[in-house]
């Protein structure tokens, strides 16, 4: 009942143009580094907030539990906040470790175009969420890039500590190249702990003198438990994750301080002499905690000489490329996706 009386009103509140949004919320409007807000997001992250905590839905550090992670990855497939695809989307669940059940779900087109695969690693700070909460936003990366997508159900935190993840990750990319794919027609991509762990595959590949994917796309990716960062501690709040939230991924995420060393835990630890032959899109959001770090790695890649290209939307939030029906939000993921369009 609870899921109906959201989404009813989820359905008024998605077509109220903003000077309405204005007049009936009368907010005042947030601004940071000369960006505003944009007005139907900050209402609807206030809205959809008080419903989480007045549920009992929001990430319980003290007490997590698998239990927990359930609960809270139900509501959000419960709640409509996606547009749905218009075309008719195959999916096909692949168990690629048979010994721990793997599971890399396929997305396909009944008449398939291009000849590229997408690995998409789903966010959640590398301990809540999943492929089915992630299905929308896969879904619409299918249609609109006319590619398979392959969606991996990685193994999570806190019961699995890195490295446990990565090497699911190479196990996915290594079953690709098996079922005819080259790594020239593979495009890693993730979003927040997806694009973390999308990025670290590319590091672990690279050291290990492996052939690389010829693109990856870190949409806002969480990139360094040093948690030393501006936008950390200015938009740390309200903002749908928290600081305190990172400081509990990264905790639990690490098996050991000397993960902290490794640049496939920390990206930003990566050596200077470093040069990839993937070409790499960072995507940022202005009113994202994790904003500066994503442009300090964009920067790094740069000065190593890399082909990095960053897409900058500064008045949306991290997660925003779950939210479609959020108008700025669906037209900022619709413009990521022609952007890797342009690259294959």
């Amino acid at each position: 009942m609870k899921h109906f009386f959201i989404n009813f009103l989820l359905s008024i509140f998605f077509i109220l143009p903003n000077w309405a949004l204005k007049v009936l919320t009368l907010r005042k409007e947030i601004t940071y580094k000369n960006e505003v807000f944009d007005y139907q997001s900050m209402i609807y992250i206030s809205f959809i907030s008080w419903f989480i905590t007045k549920f009992g839905l929001a990430l319980d550090m003290a007490d997590f539990s698998n239990d927990m992670r359930v609960k809270m990855s139900n509501f959000r497939m419960k709640i409509n906040n996606n547009h749905l695809p218009k075309k008719t989307i195959n999916k096909e669940d692949h168990i690629i470790d048979k010994k721990n059940n793997l599971v890399l779900r396929q997305y396909s087109l009944e008449s398939q175009m291009s000849d590229k695969a997408v690995l998409f690693f789903h966010g959640g700070g590398y301990a809540i969420s999943n492929i089915d909460v992630y299905n929308p936003v896969v879904s619409l990366m299918c249609e609109e890039l006319d590619s398979n997508i392959f969606s991996l159900e990685y193994s999570l935190s806190p019961e699995n500590k890195f490295p446990k993840a990565l090497e699911e990750a190479n196990i996915a990319f290594d079953w690709l190249i098996n079922h005819g794919y080259s790594k020239e027609q593979i495009i890693i991509c993730g979003d927040s702990a997806g694009a973390h762990l999308a990025a670290s595959l590319l590091h672990d590949l690279k050291a290990r003198d492996e052939g690389l994917p010829f693109l990856q796309v870190l949409i806002y990716p969480m990139v360094s438990p040093s948690l030393d960062f501006p936008s950390l501690e200015r938009l740390g709040e309200n903002f749908l994750l928290t600081k305190e939230q990172m400081k509990w991924f990264w905790h639990y995420f690490r098996a050991e301080e000397a993960n902290n060393l490794d640049s496939r835990f920390d990206l930003l630890k990566i050596d200077n002499n470093n040069k990839f032959d993937t070409k790499t899109v960072i995507i940022t959001a202005g009113f994202d905690p994790l904003c500066d770090e994503a442009e300090a790695y964009a920067a790094k890649l740069n000065d190593m000489g890399n082909n990095v290209k960053q897409i900058h939307y500064p008045s949306l939030f991290h997660g925003f490329i779950n939210i479609t029906r959020l108008k700025t939000a669906k037209l900022a993921t619709i413009d990521i996706l022609r952007e890797i369009k342009r690259n294959i």
